[in-house]
């Protein structure tokens, strides 16, 4: 005969019980502090100014901003719940950013980031743009309140 084991079942059901009535169920950490601490420390990661006009951007500050944000925002509801906005307050597309198939790259030469000519490259970062924007227009409307 196998040995018996402790069937979590109460514990799920208790888990979606508070889910259900509204409670916290990661009610320790990072998820259990206020939004405003959250915010403080949102306001300490780099970003790219908009409009941006210098060409001396800091792409990897904005790539770990982008990245960091978004890995907050999955790592449970109550965190995503507060970073989801922070991450969908900008559509944001730009040499150097990760995509799926790589990176974005300048291949025009001397130009300054965010004005290229070749149409390979532009066909990406359009592309990259086209899937931002449907996913705040098609996919999950809810984010479009966050745009600015």
């Amino acid at each position: 005969m196998s040995p018996r084991t402790r069937s979590h079942r109460a514990i799920e059901a208790q888990n979606g019980q508070a889910i259900l009535t509204g409670g916290i169920p990661n009610a320790t950490g990072l998820p259990s502090l206020p939004d405003e601490i959250h915010l403080e420390i949102v306001s300490h990661m780099p970003a790219i100014p908009i409009p941006t006009v210098s060409s001396k951007i800091d792409i990897v500050g904005a790539r770990e901003r982008h990245v960091t944000l978004h890995a907050l925002s999955q790592t449970c509801r109550s965190l995503r719940r507060v970073f989801l906005r922070y991450l969908w307050q900008r559509i944001e597309v730009y040499d150097g950013m990760k995509i799926k198939s790589g990176f974005l790259t300048n291949r025009s030469g001397g130009q300054r980031p965010g004005y290229n000519t070749n149409p390979v490259s532009n066909r990406k970062h359009v592309e990259e743009l086209i899937r931002q924007l449907e996913i705040v227009t098609v996919r999950d409307p809810s984010l479009a309140q966050h745009v600015k």
